[in-house]
């Protein structure tokens, strides 16, 4: 299960999708540029000016901006993702400010760059906004050194603290270590040492009850998804936020596992967990691990000795998707120490989402085909949408389909789909929800025949998925929780009728014959009560985690309140969404929260065959 802080690092590679729909001049693709070709030495360059060329990155994309003077005092300029196949796009305009704000606007992507230029002319930093999202992200001239660390080295409570940065070099914290027995119960053998990312509160005074946000997944790391959501910068105004790499994720002894080759679009997009690489996988983490030891229960124990060490009292605890069980086992093992319990995507304990995906998705697709239907401009280009989905399935139900596409390294490969993969990969896609305004024009396109807008969106979201998650880890906590116990009858129930059927439930039970998992709590899956405050969000479209599982866990906690954003998805980036969370962690209380902003939240307008003309007699244009 994916969060909106997941797919906040995939808003660039929303460009390689675009570019299929539009015509070669619009964007260009270089492929000689590189990371290593381009860390040339570096530019000398006034200190007052933005011409010349600048890098940065967001998450794990490397990104290269270069600014030309143009005639008049103006300027013109273009991006590069280096990681997805050097696709490049002009800005629609550049500006400088007196002040020395810089501003990049990219309408193709919808998104807008401000920030600020250094007093030394080598950074701008600033904050990349797109889609209701806003992220950090420096830009520095090549060879240009990261500035001085503005914090110093502390212990907090007993663990030792230095100053630090996010991989990508745009957030700075205090990161430090804590040793765990990987075996809790035995408190005997190896021992692991946890990653924790402490983000200080920017105020001189901060209050003692610090945010602790859990990741998703299962299987993400939290110090490489958190930093980039806009709500964490909030909750920094008057608190700390910290971050622990659950067990197995992260630097917390990452358990990974590459299932696909990323450079075989077949293995990314065409078929799903081949059980030779779960093996061997397996047979290379047990080299390090006991795989029975990384489950949602231990891992509640470890972050409560976490708190403990770190000497914080009662916390404010964040879940987002699967990060939302982890959260509820949390609350139920250690719940005298939660003020606020925050959660987005709900997935508590007894929902066992490999068993619901076919439903999920099922309803996800056809709200979203209703909503074409509804649509005037949707329904006039693609009137006969229903039927062209259910037929694109029922052929593939028949024979797989058979096309080409380019892959991000610009190789042209053969790509058998069947329709449980096809079927599958729709819900990372529905996660988006600019894809989500593609998903017709994508449906239609495919139906007559042209999978690339189809092949490049399930592509690129499941290469970054896949880089984004720790496998291992994930498998172990969903062979323990998830798998066990379920019998083809309750298969048979939950997936006759759909699109989707029992392929992915039948891929996972193979995956866990094959890996060593625990046996769960005995009241694992028991509904958990409390009445600590707390706040859950969903998003109507959600293909994984849907509102019906927020409203029947707020039934058990009694001090809680459901907000559900209609034209939301699996986490919905958004000012709104943001300023909800930050205001009920500030007040303890979701009684007083004023949550009709959540109903100004929109999907982009539907892609349709007549704004795909437009844009193409435009882009011929220029």
């Amino acid at each position: 299960m994916k969060t909106r802080q997941e797919i906040c690092v995939l808003i660039l590679g929303l460009i390689a999708v675009l570019l299929l729909i539009l015509p070669g001049n619009m964007a260009a693709q270089n492929s000689h540029s590189t990371p290593a070709a381009v860390a040339a030495g570096a530019q000398a360059a006034d200190t007052n000016s933005i011409t010349g060329e600048w890098q940065g990155m967001i998450s794990r994309l490397h990104l290269i901006v270069k600014i030309e003077q143009g005639t008049g005092g103006t300027y013109t300029g273009k991006l590069t993702s280096v990681d997805q196949g050097n696709v490049t796009l002009p800005f629609d305009s550049v500006t400088l400010s007196p002040d020395r704000t810089v501003r990049l606007e990219l309408k193709s992507a919808g998104a807008v760059y401000e920030g600020k230029l250094g007093a030394g002319g080598g950074e701008i930093t600033g904050t990349w906004l797109q889609g209701g999202n806003s992220i950090p992200l420096v830009l520095r001239r090549p060879g240009t050194a990261a500035a001085a660390f503005t914090l110093k080295p502390r212990t907090i409570g007993s663990v030792a603290f230095q100053p630090c940065r996010t991989a990508d070099g745009n957030t700075e914290g205090l990161c430090g270590k804590y040793e765990v027995y990987e075996n809790r119960r035995s408190k005997a053998g190896r021992k692991i040492a946890l990653n924790i990312m402490v983000l200080p509160a920017v105020t001189e005074k901060p209050l003692a009850d610090a945010f602790f946000a859990l990741a998703g997944g299962p299987g993400q790391s939290a110090v490489e998804a958190f930093p980039l959501v806009g709500y964490v910068t909030k909750m920094r105004q008057q608190r700390d936020v910290v971050l622990v790499d659950q067990r197995g994720t992260g630097g917390s002894n990452p358990l990974p596992c590459e299932l696909r080759d990323p450079n075989d679009a077949q293995s990314v997009i065409g078929e799903y967990v081949p059980m030779e690489k779960v093996r061997a996988c397996r047979a290379e983490l047990e080299k390090k691990a006991d795989l029975s030891q990384y489950t949602t229960s231990i891992s509640a124990d470890d972050l409560d000795e976490v708190r403990q060490a770190l000497g914080y009292g009662k916390i404010n605890v964040f879940g987002g998707s699967y990060g939302t069980r982890a959260a509820l086992v949390y609350l139920r093992q250690h719940g005298d120490q939660v003020r606020t319990l925050t959660m987005e995507g709900v997935a508590p304990p007894d929902y066992r989402v490999v068993l619901k995906f076919p439903q999920t998705i099922q309803s996800s697709v056809t709200q979203i085909l209703d909503r074409c239907a509804a649509d005037p401009s949707c329904h006039k280009d693609f009137p006969d949408l229903k039927n062209e989905f259910q037929e694109l399935v029922d052929r593939l139900d028949k024979s797989p389909a058979h096309f080409e596409m380019k892959t991000q390294s610009g190789k042209t490969q053969a790509i058998t789909l069947t329709r449980g993969v096809f079927v599958a990969d729709l819900r990372p896609i529905l996660y988006v929800p600019e894809l989500i305004s593609q998903f017709p024009y994508m449906i239609h396109r495919a139906y007559q025949g042209d999978w690339s807008i189809f092949g490049a969106s399930a592509l690129l979201l499941r290469d970054a998925i896949d880089k984004s998650l720790y496998r291992g880890m994930a498998i172990s906590v969903i062979c323990t929780e998830d798998v066990p116990g379920l019998t083809e009858a309750d298969i048979r129930r939950e997936t006759a009728g759909t699109w989707l059927g029992d392929y992915q439930v039948h891929m996972y039970k193979k995956a866990c014959a094959e890996w060593p998992h625990a046996n769960a709590p005995q009241a694992f899956h028991a509904r958990i009560h409390s009445a600590v405050p707390a706040l859950l969000i969903s998003g109507a479209l959600d293909p994984a985690t849907p509102p019906s599982q927020s409203v029947q866990t707020a039934h058990d906690l009694t001090n809680s309140r459901v907000v559900v954003v209609k034209e939301g998805t699996h986490g919905t980036g958004s000012p709104c969404v943001d300023g909800l969370i930050a205001q009920f962690v500030d007040q303890g209380s979701a009684k007083l929260l004023d949550v009709s902003c959540a109903d100004q939240i929109h999907l982009p307008p539907f892609l349709t065959q007549s704004k795909v003309d437009q844009l193409r007699q435009s882009a011929a244009k220029n």
